[in-house]
């Protein structure tokens, strides 16, 4: 301590009538401090050091623990601090006589280290009755700034003390910076010098710990946590400088055997103690008992507070509670609701129970009823589980929980029925809508468990029914035929019962599953209505799902400007909620990379491919599942380090989808895409199977007769594969999705040119641009190559309307081919794209319908024609020019 503290070694002599400790006018010593406060310190400097900026009075307050003794004691110490005048403050010294005195005496030995006399004498703290006006006058005539730090000032409640001290704030002299430190100001009128621009406040917030603190905190006591769990003790403590410090402690192990993060709460016996000495005890015995009632509610008002614990004046006791920094926060000031910090939540928790054991069930079941009667069903359904009250769980749960899972709150309800699962199976309607919850957060099987117990005669009424049958519909998009539950639900009332949300729902599922189904006016209707209704009641989450859908139902009809604006309401809904990682957004985000894909937009398809896999929940609608893995490996596909391995998982995963209600528009969109895949991994017998399996699922239609003709042209049979894709062409031959049209166009314009017919490949091209250009469709011509390019180039303003489109084209597809180098023939270029599939020479001929001595042939001329002498090496190759 240097001597500037030391009042003897100033040579200034103490009041003896009013004697002051000297340790308590000295900056506290502290401890070498374990985490910097750079920040905190920036941050005073910025209230209290700017001659010309900084206001006159600084308040720094929050509850005990927060650490502002310690923050202002290292600000205080450093080298470039200003003259610096401390006053601590404790409960013995609330008089005006004792302040006054220990003002004096931290002044003159702040003002008395310059050394040089050039300071104004300050005025006897007991001869002069005005004291306050003397010393403001004379602080007024300082050469230089000083601060004045009173610390624990919440401690001052004599009247004539705060009067004094208020004249002092109301009234401070130019040089001087005055900063109060305490869990609290006392009453003191700042309103005026905050409207007036001198007041600044330095308050809890500023104090919490930021995550990099915390770390370094945890580093410094040599605990290792991970970053999760680092997260974990961050919430538990709130950034609270004591709770943090002590988490520290218990989990190095300091006092005792460590503890893990899970098991830090404040009812450990040390957190325990300090929130007992430091934060409860300075208030009384009946605030004391109102909190231990109310630790079994996260939040109350002052109503429910008083409702739980029986006080008529809880409201007073948790305003005095907040006002004074006792880890009584508010959530909404508005609204009046407050919350206790997590940590002493749990010691009132464990202290409810050691000292009133039977009162927690009887607190929960008062504490739902009155939030039942307050409009808030989902915290009553909370409260009423823990509070052991089964009927009263099923009323609730029958009554409001179709309206939770249409706001969004589907997963926590889930959670909460799970507890009580057996005796709500018994009760049929709270049965059902755990059901519809469990399907919300994707637990097919506790949907199965409890739709399992509610029999076809359990469902008495039109709500019941049409509950009953939208459940099971729901169910069948996880794995199933959509058929059926479809034909049950039209045979309820479902979208007529008369109850909002249960008729929201059926529609939305019904939307659905006619969208899955391929009835697309259908399902539009359903959609539009559900989603209107959504919006009046404000059911979020039924409207974004609405809208996702809405999304796909453009994307299948091919209209790109719809897909924007559904997808980017749907966006919109999800940001404002926070519900960015919602599963419906994987529908969105798939659907964005698809249309993103068709425009040639690889960067954005990618970035939205690979945001719909990170959403998509484990248990997911299997259409959507298969939609995310297409659109993933479609877009990855170019980039991809293996891309055999990304084609073998598609393939397999469709190959394996054995459920009949696969999407039509889906399947169109995707089979032709993971055709073309397949034939450039060199997997004909996948493609072959493609064909097959659109057949089986489509019938005859124009996306069967295109991937037929796809695969014969990729053969070398043009003659047979325009044949196919004549009845295309005509229209005699329905697309389900108006993309297969394109296709089909393109595809005939590269045969075209194979046969040296370029008159009629550039009208099959006009055909094409006129197909292409409602769906803003660049990537067939870009899959086509650079004969289509060089046919554009041809064909420039001979195109009509359509030149200025044929020049995007044109401009899109690359000018270099991604073809065969010259001296290539139409087998050879076959049989490359079989190479990497490692298959013999003998299966290749079979596939081929050629003869070994062909294939062998023609793989000599390959490796020829690459400088290559090896299958291996013809691959590495190949692939490094972009030939497969």
């Amino acid at each position: 301590m240097s001597d500037r503290h030391d009042p003897e070694a100033t040579g200034h002599e103490r009041d003896p009538g009013h004697p002051v400790a000297p340790a308590k006018l000295r900056v506290p010593l502290i401890e070498a401090p374990m985490v910097p406060r750079h920040r905190l310190a920036a941050l005073l400097d910025a209230h209290t050091t700017s001659a010309t900026a900084a206001p006159p009075v600084t308040v720094v307050t929050g509850p005990a623990g927060a650490g502002k003794t310690t923050a202002l004691a290292m600000w205080a110490r450093r080298p470039e601090s200003t003259r610096v005048a401390w006053v601590t403050l404790d409960a013995d010294d609330n008089t005006a006589a004792y302040l006054r005195a220990a003002v004096r005496e931290a002044l003159v030995e702040a003002i008395g280290s310059g050394g040089d006399g050039s300071e104004p004498p300050l005025p006897d703290a007991t001869a002069e009755p005005d004291f306050p006006a003397l010393l403001i006058a004379a602080l007024d005539h300082l050469a230089s700034p000083v601060h004045l730090v009173v610390d624990d000032v919440h401690l001052l409640h004599d009247r004539n003390a705060l009067r004094d001290l208020e004249l002092l704030v109301r009234h401070t002299p130019g040089p001087l910076r005055l900063v109060l430190v305490g869990r609290h100001v006392p009453s003191l009128r700042l309103s005026r010098l905050r409207l007036e621009g001198r007041l600044r406040v330095v308050g809890e917030r500023d104090f919490a710990f930021t995550r990099e603190e915390a770390e370094e905190l945890f580093a410094h006591h040599r605990v290792g946590l991970d970053p999760a769990e680092v997260d974990l003790v961050l919430r538990r403590t709130g950034g609270w400088t004591a709770g943090l410090r002590l988490a520290a402690l218990a989990l190095a192990g300091s006092a005792s055997a460590p503890v893990r993060p899970a098991a830090f709460t404040g009812a450990l016996p040390a957190v325990a103690d300090y929130l007992a000495e430091e934060v409860l005890a300075p208030h009384g015995e009946r605030a004391r008992r109102m909190l231990a009632a109310i630790s079994v509610c996260e939040q109350v008002s002052a109503d429910l507070a008083a409702a739980v614990a029986e006080e008529p004046e809880a409201g007073r006791l948790l305003r005095e509670l907040h006002r004074t920094h006792a880890l009584v926060s508010t959530v909404d000031e508005t609204d009046g609701w407050f919350r206790c910090h997590p940590l002493l939540r749990d010691h009132l928790s464990a202290e409810l129970d050691r000292v009133r054991p039977r009162d927690r069930h009887r607190l929960h079941h008062v504490a739902a009823t009155w939030h039942r009667d307050h409009g808030r069903p989902l915290v009553a359904i909370e409260h009423a589980v823990h509070g052991k009250r089964p009927d009263l769980t099923a009323d609730l749960v029958g009554h409001h929980g179709v309206v939770e899972v249409l706001c969004g709150n589907g997963s926590r309800l889930h959670e909460l029925v799970t507890a009580v699962a057996r005796p709500l199976s018994e009760r049929p309607l709270a049965a059902l809508v755990g059901a519809v919850a469990a399907l919300d957060a994707g637990d097919v099987a506790a949907a199965d468990w409890l739709l399992g117990h509610v029999g076809e005669g359990a469902a008495t009424s039109d709500r019941t029914r049409a509950l009953h049958a939208t459940a099971r519909l729901h169910r069948a998009r996880f794995h199933g035929d959509l058929a059926k539950p479809l034909r049950a639900l039209s045979a309820t009332r479902a979208g007529r019962t008369g109850d909002a949300a249960v008729d929201v729902l059926a529609r939305r599922e019904r939307g659905i599953a006619e969208l899955w189904s391929g009835r697309l006016d259908e399902a539009e209707d359903d959609l539009r209505h559900a989603l209107d209704e959504a919006v009046r009641a404000d059911f979020h989450r039924a409207e974004l799902d609405c809208l996702a859908h809405l999304a796909a139902v453009a994307a299948a009809r091919g209209d790109s400007t719809a897909v924007a604006h559904q997808a980017g309401l749907a966006l919109d809904v999800a940001a404002a909620r926070g519900w960015e990682d919602d599963a419906s957004c994987a529908v969105v985000h798939a659907v964005l990379a698809a249309d993103a894909h068709r425009r040639l937009d690889d960067v954005a398809a990618r970035a939205r491919a690979t945001k719909a896999v990170a959403v998509l929940p484990d248990a997911a609608d299997r259409v959507v599942e298969l939609a995310v893995s297409a659109a993933h490996a479609i877009t990855a596909f170019d980039g991809a380090d293996d891309p055999h391995a990304l084609v073998s998982t598609l393939w397999k995963q469709w190959r394996g989808f054995a459920d009949p209600h696969v999407a039509p528009h889906l399947a169109a969109e995707v089979v032709p895409s993971a055709q073309r895949l397949a034939l450039r991994v060199g997997e004909q017998h996948w493609a072959a199977e493609l064909t097959d399996y659109v057949e089986s699922l489509l019938g005859p239609s124009a996306e069967h007769a295109l991937v037929q003709a796809v695969l014969l042209a990729h053969r070398g049979r043009a003659g047979q594969a325009r044949k196919l894709v004549e009845p295309v062409l005509r229209g005699e031959s329905a697309a389900v999705v108006p993309g297969t049209l394109v296709d089909a166009w393109v595809l005939e314009v590269t045969l075209l040119l194979r046969e040296g017919n370029d008159q009629q490949a550039h009208d099959a091209l006009r055909t094409a641009l006129a197909a292409a250009e409602p769906l803003y469709a660049l990537r067939p011509f870009y899959n086509a190559g650079k004969p289509v390019r060089d046919l554009l180039a041809r064909g420039a303003g001979r195109f009509g309307r359509l030149d200025r489109f044929a020049t995007t084209v044109m401009t899109t597809v690359p000018t270099t081919t991604a073809a065969q180098p010259e001296g290539l023939t139409t087998r050879e270029r076959a049989l490359l794209v079989e190479l990497p599939s490692m298959r013999t020479a003998e299966e290749i001929a079979v596939s081929m319908f050629v003869s070994v001595n062909t294939v062998k042939t023609h793989l000599r001329g390959i490796y020829r024609k690459l400088g290559v002498s090896q299958r291996r090496e013809a691959v590495v190759v190949a692939r490094q020019r972009g030939l497969i």
